[in-house]
């Protein structure tokens, strides 16, 4: 029998890591880190649940920390197989895990790094690259293919197809990756997926319905009106991958006026814009060199407009230049890292900002539960940034139109597109309430078998 482990990623938003073993071979999928409160991020030094050294190989979805941030250690520990995914994850995983390596030495030199540079090197060595959509044969038992997911740049659904050797079949094995937010600002739409045997979904959205994506510009645009209006600050924490490179886009918009097809968006007034993330500028110049992964009509506006600048807009690289932004005048805007402000310059900016009821902050994604991103949204005060309490009096704003992940009623949609019904839907990837409201909705209108599965949880397939 084909076994599949749940190491991670069930019950939990993040930490993505599933292990497949059909008694000749075992693999990954995902290899990433646990992220959110003080226990997530201690998990994450905590042995695998398996020998790394007999993994034969992984597949990473896309390059998101929480799905393939402990590559480097999962090598330091043994593993030497390949690496499996598109070309631009691969280029996106390689600058965010090196950002890894230098926050870990910036904000936990208490205790041992992860990982070291080294190991994020050893690990490239064995990363391959793999074009959407070409089936990829590992040996005779076990073939793969990637898919377009919409979530990132390069995110990918994975289809793998594994020799049972008792049943003397192959089953197809299908893990949603992380699914994008219909329609994309920038990418195209996920792929649908005709059959499958068993299928792993995300499900961070599980449990809700994103707002009106049409509206999505319009509240952005209002947002820095309101900043120009009141002389003000704009404080954005934003994801370095994807977010930040859809808002460069739609302020290149806002500001240019039009969308390349002469559709007036409306202008808003001149506002200094500082995207304050060095991980951030170098993600956005992969974004430059992968101008084939975006939609037909941003592809085309490329031809003929800068995609990812546009007039007061202000990319602060070194740390000198990041402390210059709170002498700069208002009223502009602070982009900065990371999205839920769990690290990085973002936290110096909150630090300083927060207590101004005349400032904004706008979250423009999912805040986990116990991340100081989500103390600030809720209202928590006073907010501990670096040991300091800072009163929580800004203004705060939420934007789920820019949110990367489907909501509940498109990962639907998506699971219906399967001509015959699965044999099980695992459903991941979510806070246990989401996954929990995924699952009943996908068992009473779709008919399907569903399951919630347990950490550390073995089911045979």
């Amino acid at each position: 029998m084909i076994s599949l482990q749940f190491c991670g990623g069930a019950r939990s938003v993040t930490g993505g890591n599933y292990l497949i073993d059909n008694g000749r071979s075992k693999f990954l999928l995902e290899c990433g880190m646990q992220q959110g409160s003080p226990e997530d991020e201690k998990a994450n030094y905590e042995d695998f649940p398996y020998d790394p050294s007999v993994i034969d190989f992984l597949i990473v979805t896309h390059a998101h920390i929480d799905h393939m941030g402990r590559v480097p250690k999962l090598v330091k520990d043994g593993f030497d197989g390949p690496i499996y995914s598109t070309p631009p994850t691969k280029d996106i995983s390689r600058i965010a895990l090196e950002d890894s390596v230098s926050i870990m030495k910036e904000e936990h030199s208490d205790k041992p790094p992860l990982f070291e540079m080294e190991d994020v090197n050893a690990a490239f060595d064995l990363w391959e690259t793999v074009p959407y959509e070409e089936v990829i044969d590992i040996d005779e038992d076990i073939s793969f293919r990637l898919r377009e997911a919409g979530h990132i740049l390069g995110s990918s659904i994975i289809e793998v197809w594994v020799t049972d050797h008792d049943e003397e079949r192959k089953k197809k094995i299908v893990l949603s990756g992380d699914m994008g937010n219909v329609p994309s600002v920038l990418l195209k739409q996920y792929a649908y997926v005709e059959q499958a045997d068993y299928v792993l979904v995300e499900s961070v959205y599980g449990d809700r319905i994103h707002e009106d994506n049409s509206e999505r510009t319009a509240i952005l645009k209002q947002a820095l009106q309101d900043t120009i209006d009141r002389n003000a600050t704009l404080l954005i924490p934003t994801f370095a991958i994807e977010r930040t490179q859809d808002l460069i886009y739609e302020m290149n918009n806002l500001v240019t006026n039009n969308d390349g097809s002469g559709k007036s968006l409306g202008r808003v007034g001149e506002i200094d814009v500082y995207l304050d993330s060095p991980m951030a500028i170098e993600v956005t110049k992969v974004f430059r060199k992968y101008a084939e992964y975006f939609k037909k009509e941003v592809s085309k506006q490329a031809e003929h407009d800068k995609l990812f600048d546009f007039p007061f807009f202000n990319m602060t690289s070194s740390r000198e230049e990041s402390m210059q932004i709170n002498t700069a005048p208002n009223p502009k805007v602070i982009m900065a890292g990371a999205g839920m402000s769990t690290g990085g310059r973002i936290l110096y900016h909150e630090e300083r900002y927060l207590e101004d009821s005349q400032n904004l902050i706008l979250f423009v994604g999912h805040q986990v539960t116990g991340t100081t991103g989500y103390a600030i949204k809720e209202g928590t005060s006073p907010i501990y940034i670096h040991g300091s309490p800072v009163k929580n009096n800004i203004e705060k704003r939420e934007l789920d139109g820019y949110s990367g992940h489907a909501d509940q009623s498109m990962l639907l949609e998506w699971l219906s597109g399967f001509q015959t019904e699965p044999r099980k839907v695992f459903v991941v990837q979510g806070e246990e309430n989401a996954s929990e409201a995924l699952a009943h909705k996908a068992r009473h209108i779709l008919g399907y078998k569903t399951c919630v599965p347990r950490p550390g949880e073995v089911v045979s397939l």
